[in-house]
């Protein structure tokens, strides 16, 4: 008896139970991020503060950089899209991909424009947000065109026109964006900023040279001179500024690899090329698994020889960068499985291959325009297969307006420009 009168004596009272809208926002906020994507929309529903908290734009940024910082998710949805001319010279969008949701990238992004297609060019891309132009326009003295960028995400519709900015013939554009990380408890404040670079055209080598930066935290273009002492020089046909850890990279026809930051105007990195690289230009440059990649093809048009491709990886990148040689391969010691005729096109002929990009993922894979067909190739396997066909494009297209488009865990919201 006495023991339990004790144990009666000493029982803490019962506490009432948690809800779990009692959850601090933090500890709310860890639980969202784990859950499967059609249970965070689901949870919308649960109640205003949920709903809040997984609507207020820093949320991509958190949900994003947890998957990418575990392995739960190793790839994501992606889809090349291209610009290419038909019979009556209008501009088409084509979507290669294998996901079928995305057979309907070209009219979610004419959607977007609230334009016609034809007059809307992708001019950049970042993960799964879009730098496009529409029609040139004239500025109020009539004298000059002035030119439009929009930025637009066709998953989720929503898209930012940019203030006008004065035509530039042979301009190369950079176009990155970022979230500000101010704490998981700060849902409220807009994380995500990004920012648009143009180099407008210069003659050779320069150590010095003006950009124009559009500032989404301001919504306004300004000007800026940018100090390079290595030296840089863009060529006709390079290729659109490639982001990469907090930075646009170009490769310089000097032969280095030069990194700006488009928040501060500088240039940050320059790395040398690689050893083993000849003197023939850089088809692309790029980003596969998180390291950035360049590869040379060598032989025709350059020689009458079977072209083989070489591709190297930067490793190192924070300790002063080193370029590795990942694979070097023939294509005409490469077959087809599923499309035999391709295997005899290969082996029979000399080939003239234009480097597309780099799978996002596969360390192994390339996709090459072979005759009028986007193809995947296997460079371990040396296995090549068709993806898709290029309508009606011309035999030397130069694959200039490429673009990898990666869809994220969660859709990056845009933000809306300042009043």
């Amino acid at each position: 008896m006495d023991d339990v009168l004790c144990s009666r004596k000493f029982r803490r009272p019962c506490s009432p139970p948690l809800s779990i809208d009692d959850l601090p926002g933090c500890m709310l906020m860890e639980i969202l991020i784990r859950l499967p994507l059609k249970s965070i929309f689901q949870c919308k529903c649960v109640s205003k503060q949920w709903c809040t908290r997984i609507s207020a734009p820093s949320f991509a940024g958190f949900v994003n950089r947890f998957h990418a910082s575990s392995n739960s998710i190793l790839q994501r949805p992606f889809s090349l899209l291209f610009h290419y001319h038909n019979n009556e010279h209008k501009m088409k969008l084509l979507v290669a991909s294998e996901v079928p949701g995305f057979k309907s990238l070209a009219s979610s992004i004419n959607q977007c424009d609230n334009d016609n297609v034809d007059d809307t060019v992708i001019q950049a891309s970042c993960h799964d947000l879009l730098l496009c132009t529409k029609n040139m326009v004239s500025d109020d003295a009539g004298s000059s065109s002035m030119i439009v960028y929009s930025v637009i995400n066709p998953i989720t519709g929503k898209s930012v026109s940019l203030p006008p900015l004065r035509h530039s013939r042979r301009a190369r554009i950079g176009f990155i964006y970022r979230f500000n990380d101010n704490g998981i408890n700060d849902h409220k404040q807009q994380q995500v900023s990004y920012r648009v670079m143009r180099i407008p055209e210069f003659k050779g080598k320069s150590t010095k040279f003006k950009v124009d930066i559009f500032s989404s935290d301001i919504g306004k273009w300004s000007k800026s001179v940018v100090l390079c002492p290595q030296g840089f020089w863009l060529g006709i046909f390079t290729f659109v500024g490639v982001p990469y850890n907090g930075l646009l990279f170009w490769w310089s026809l000097n032969e280095r690899l030069v990194g700006f930051d488009p928040y501060t105007s500088k240039c940050c990195r320059v790395f040398d090329k690689p050893v083993e690289l000849e003197p023939s230009r850089v088809e692309r440059l790029g980003v596969c698994h998180g390291a950035l990649r360049i590869c040379q093809l060598l032989g025709y048009p350059y020689n009458f020889a079977h072209p083989k491709l070489r591709v190297w990886e930067l490793k190192d990148y924070d300790k002063g960068g080193k370029w590795c040689l990942e694979h070097e391969v023939y294509f005409n010691q490469m077959v087809s499985k599923k499309s035999p005729w391709l295997t005899k096109y290969i082996t029979n002929r000399i080939l003239y291959v234009v480097v597309l990009a780099y799978h996002p993922y596969d360390r192994d894979i390339v996709y090459v325009k072979i005759q009028n067909k986007v193809v995947s190739c296997n460079m371990k396997r040396k296995i090549l297969e068709v993806v898709c066909d290029i309508p009606l494009t011309h035999l030397f297209y130069n694959g200039c307006n490429v673009f990898n488009f990666v869809l994220p865990c969660w859709p990056t919201p845009i933000p809306s420009s300042p009043s």
